[in-house]
């Protein structure tokens, strides 16, 4: 490090001790990766111990390492460490060797080989399996669960570095280290579907076993068994043909996600290149599928959250917790958003397809947040007309009254309080937050429907009071949802309403 890096060094070293924080807090706050000044400290402390202010620097960073340790779980501070490089002729890493003086203790000394040290990052990174330490522990049943946390934290291996050891970093360029890190997700993914393979064949064994034996008793016990068969007249039913007179069509319109983007090698490539033509080409499909449907008294487009991809300039989600791939800013999102959807909502207005529109949104989804609620007011301040109804909830929950018919509209994860969204099957814990908030509501009786979308899957549920139904997302599968759950078909959901009669479909891959 030059002198003017190592004085750098210390200034910051200073500021994370003046804030009181603990390293990866001032990093977060301050746009910073914490790795990043491990590895300063690392270089420092192994390249410049003859440095004049070398105790002084040691103190510093000593001292700012202990901020926010004070949980029972945490790992004792040791006293001192030393960790170096083993390398060959060539300059290659051979072993990584550690000594670790502990308070009235022996120092733990040893070493970790190239495959091992590998095993440590790519099991305990964020970036890789993202195990936790005592998951990853359990490969090296030598050391207990303690001493292997000093290690972790004497060599600065944190759960936001890299998913590869030094040597390989080092001895890779960015094109391979990109390769490998596809292949060992890829083999994760390979081998979770084969353990769930194995556990389900398992299961049908045992229900098929269970089943023959049921069968074969059943057999045993009608043997010997005589048969009337007793003659019947026919029966006959009489039925008319009912039309009603409040046929609509409710259409759900979530997570259209203007303004995402997919990256390269990607695995699946039906939502590359799709920005504002290829929105505006999916709706333009949607609307032919609705007029071929035929034609209602009224179309109801619901607006489900989540329409834009970020939260604005920043290009993160409202939670401003980690980054997003986009291929437009903020200001593009909104101008697209707003253009789209007024275009659509005016066409079909003017299609004859319908004698009234009506327009609702949620307020806002867990990307966009309160980006999305102005752009959906300037978006309805557009809209005014005689034939078009805008309505924008202002609460998690907004519901409205269609003929014989409740419909709740959430986009099931809010911008701020929820650490999980609303499930994709209903659940006990969901099912009575819903019950109290119909009861706080007054909202009692038959044909109440839960609308909800951000899980980007088509679903259906039911209980007592009402049915609780996932919809489609019109952007589909980003690469996140991709690479660590599955493939989504984009498409549109809808509810066409005949009465008191409800059906329920969805157009898929338009």
């Amino acid at each position: 490090m030059k002198e003017k890096t190592i004085l750098g060094f210390i200034e910051l070293l200073e500021n994370i001790k003046e804030s009181g924080l603990t390293i990866p807090g001032y990093c977060e706050k301050n746009n910073m990766y914490p790795q990043t000044v491990y590895n300063k400290w690392s270089d420092f402390y192994k390249n410049h111990q003859d440095h004049p202010r070398f105790q002084e620097v040691v103190d510093l960073y000593n001292e700012v390492r202990e901020h926010g340790k004070a949980s029972e779980e945490t790992v004792e501070s040791e006293n001192f460490t030393e960790v170096k490089y083993e390398r060959d002729e060539e300059g290659h890493i051979l072993y990584y060797d550690y000594k670790i003086y502990r308070k009235n203790k022996a120092p733990l000394i040893g070493k970790f080989s190239r495959d091992e040290m590998n095993i440590v990052y790519r099991l305990y990174s964020y970036y890789g399996a993202s195990l936790t330490q005592r998951e990853v522990s359990r490969y090296f049943p030598e050391l207990s669960l303690v001493d292997f946390k000093r290690i972790l934290s004497a060599m600065n291996i944190y759960k936001a570095s890299a998913p590869f050891a030094p040597h390989i970093i080092e001895e890779k360029s960015t094109d391979e280290l990109r390769e490998m890190q596809l292949r060992e997700k890829e083999n994760d993914f390979l081998k979770k579907i084969e353990e769930d393979r194995i556990k389900n064949n398992e299961r049908l064994l045992k229900k098929v076993a269970a089943e023959n034996y049921d069968l074969k008793k059943q057999l045993d016990s009608i043997q010997g068994m005589q048969f009337k068969l007793i003659d019947c007249d026919p029966i006959k039913f009489d039925w008319n043909v009912v039309n009603p007179t409040n046929k609509f069509i409710n259409i759900y319109l979530a997570d259209m996600h203007i303004g995402a983007a997919m990256a390269s090698g990607t695995l699946y490539s039906e939502n590359v290149g799709y920005g504002f033509e290829e929105a505006k080409r999916r709706l333009s499909e949607l609307l032919g599928k609705i007029a071929a449907l035929g034609t209602f008294e009224k179309i109801n487009i619901c607006l489900m959250g989540d329409m834009l991809d970020s939260c604005g300039a920043t290009n993160k989600t409202a939670r401003l917790d980690h980054t997003l791939p986009e291929n437009m800013d903020g200001y593009e999102q909104a101008a697209a958003y707003i253009t789209l959807i007024k275009e659509f909502v005016s066409a079909v207005a003017k299609s004859g397809i319908c004698n009234s529109v009506g327009l609702y949104s949620v307020r806002c989804g867990n990307h966009t947040g309160v980006i999305e609620y102005i752009a959906t007011r300037a978006l309805f301040a557009e809209l005014k007309s005689s034939k078009i109804k805008t309505t924008l909830f202002n609460t998690f929950f907004g519901s409205f009254k269609e003929g014989e018919h409740t419909f709740v509209l959430t986009h099931g994860k809010d911008d701020k309080f929820m650490k999980k969204g609303m499930p994709l099957v209903l659940d006990d814990k969901n099912k009575v937050m819903l019950y109290e908030w119909l009861e706080d509501n007054s909202i009692y009786g038959d044909n109440i429907h839960i609308i909800k979308g951000d899980l980007h899957s088509s679903n259906y549920s039911s209980c007592k009071k009402f049915d609780y139904r996932n919809v489609l997302s019109l952007f589909g599968a980003s690469d996140y949802s991709a690479f660590n759950f599955g493939r989504n078909s984009y498409g549109v959901s809808y509810d066409l309403c005949l009465g008191d009669n409800i059906v329920r479909g969805e157009f898929q891959n338009m």
